[in-house]
């Protein structure tokens, strides 16, 4: 008896031990040279241990057919056998605790590597649009523990979104553990956004395979952040005295999701109606009230700032449930135009909601995005049926680092554009951010009269003054709306 208790014991011990290895993967989809270097270790002590095991299994059987013949020696060489397999299983545990030390150290130096990059960006006169996508907001979401989805884009950690799932798939989630964290009814939109937790030890990546294969036709996604740096170039550079402003006229309704707005005289024109559950206190507030500011400079406007953004002001990040949840609130004040200068990657339930919207009536216009000329599409700007925002120079130069596609409809002034600064002032400002109030302010006072959204649109494309490559191009779309 004593000796099946110590043999259940080691197993048990050194089946802990490869536990301890196999959950410190936190996530085997990231690019992160540390956690590449605990995915191997943790891969070869497996091995290690399964090896041990079935080398352990197999002795004590050849020794305990012995047990009759030879009861003297075969306690002795079971003890032995037990010593050295306990000596296996503390080294194992200590190889385990090193592997975490050493991911810790490495991790720590990445991410503060990772936040000298940034800050570098930040100080910069532009956002660095040429390196790309992903990697502009890898950081982003990092304060809640982000992992990234399969191109590298932050996700929240262990999380899934899904829209209208029936009672039969829920069920089946929870039998597969998974944990329903909030669902949220979409009164105007007519849906129900559901976040779940993913089970015990299942990555965000596996958790979406699992729920798609259990409800193939549910619209399943992770739960992405969101970045300004893909649209808006640096802080803004601080100018004396005002802009002139311009000389448009009419009354303008416009839903602005965005930072926070703050009080500026660029603002005493318009009315700011603000969504209260974005109301935190600290929230970051300068790009927003830079973007309310080109808005209310167009027009006798009333703007309904829909506040997502939470962080560092530096780097402030959203995710896409609370862009899900602003937009509703916008869609409930029946605002028929929306501006939303942010970008990042696609997102199935960002995707259907917005494509609702605009199956509604609802006009949304969005910045193209930074990413650079080659950088992937930026979204909402190239969802369908969305109004995509490229940037000019004042010599109708596209904007360096503005994405090119075929998703880019119109191309406006965007770069050193003078616009209302959170502490006071003017500054000027440069991204497809920029460029977009313009569009936005166009299409506002289109809708003003009564014009659909179809038609108002149409419009606009053909006012467009034509650049570049005649006709529609990937680079300024149909052209520049003066």
């Amino acid at each position: 008896m004593m000796r099946k208790t110590v043999l259940g014991l080691t197993l048990a011990a050194l089946t802990a031990s490869a536990g301890v290895f196999a959950a410190s993967g936190r996530d085997p989809e990231t690019d992160s040279r540390a956690q590449e270097r605990l995915d191997h270790d943790t891969a070869r002590a497996a091995e290690r241990t399964e090896e041990r095991a079935v080398r352990y299994a197999e002795e004590r059987a050849r020794i305990e057919e012995r047990t009759m013949a030879e009861p003297d020696k075969a306690a002795t060489d079971l003890a032995k056998l037990d010593a050295d397999q306990v000596r296996d299983q503390d080294k194992a545990a200590e190889d385990a605790a090193k592997a975490q030390e050493n991911f810790a150290e490495n991790s720590a130096k990445e991410a503060e590597d990772a936040a000298e990059e940034a800050d570098k960006l930040a100080e910069r006169d532009d956002d660095g649009g040429s390196l790309g996508s992903s990697q502009l907001m890898r950081d982003l979401g990092e304060s809640e523990g982000a992992e990234h989805d399969q191109d590298g884009y932050p996700v929240r950690r262990g999380e899934v979104v899904g829209i209208d799932f029936g009672a039969a798939t829920l069920d089946a989630a929870r039998a597969r553990g998974f944990r329903v964290i909030e669902r949220t009814r979409l009164g105007v939109l007519d849906r129900e956004v559901v976040r779940l937790a993913a089970p015990a030890g299942m990555n965000s990546l596996a958790a979406r395979k699992v729920l798609q294969d259990l409800d193939p036709k549910a619209v399943v996604d992770l739960v992405h952040y969101y970045g300004l740096n893909l649209t808006a170039g640096g802080k803004g550079k601080k100018v004396s005295g005002s802009p002139a402003r311009r000389q448009s006229t009419g009354k303008l309704a416009v839903g602005v999701i965005d930072t926070a707005v703050v009080n500026h005289p660029a603002l005493n024109g318009a009315r700011i109606v603000s969504w209260q559950d974005g109301l935190q206190p600290g929230a970051p507030s300068a790009h927003g009230t830079a973007v309310a500011s080109l808005i209310a400079g167009e027009g006798q406007a009333t703007i309904y700032s829909a506040n997502i953004f939470r962080g560092a002001p530096a780097r402030p990040f959203t995710s896409a449930d609370v862009i899900a949840e602003a937009l509703e609130w916008n869609l409930a004040q029946g605002v028929p135009t929306i501006n939303m200068s942010l970008a990042g990657p696609r997102n199935a339930i960002l995707d259907r909601l917005i494509r609702d919207a605009v199956a509604r009536g609802t006009t949304i216009v969005a910045a193209a995005g930074n990413g650079g000329p080659t950088a992937p599409p930026a979204y909402p700007a190239a969802v369908p049926g969305v109004v995509a925002v490229t940037a000019v120079d004042k010599d109708l130069r596209v904007y360096r680092y503005a994405n090119r596609g075929r998703y880019i409809t119109v191309a406006a002034p965007g770069v050193d554009i003078i616009a209302a600064r959170a502490p006071g002032g003017y500054a000027r400002f440069t991204g497809t951010s920029f460029a977009t109030p313009h569009v936005t302010a166009w299409l506002a006072r289109c809708r003003a009269d009564g014009t659909g959204a179809a038609a108002c649109t149409d419009r606009l494309r053909r006012t467009a003054r034509d650049l570049g490559t005649a006709g529609f191009d990937d680079t300024y779309g149909f052209g520049l709306i003066d």
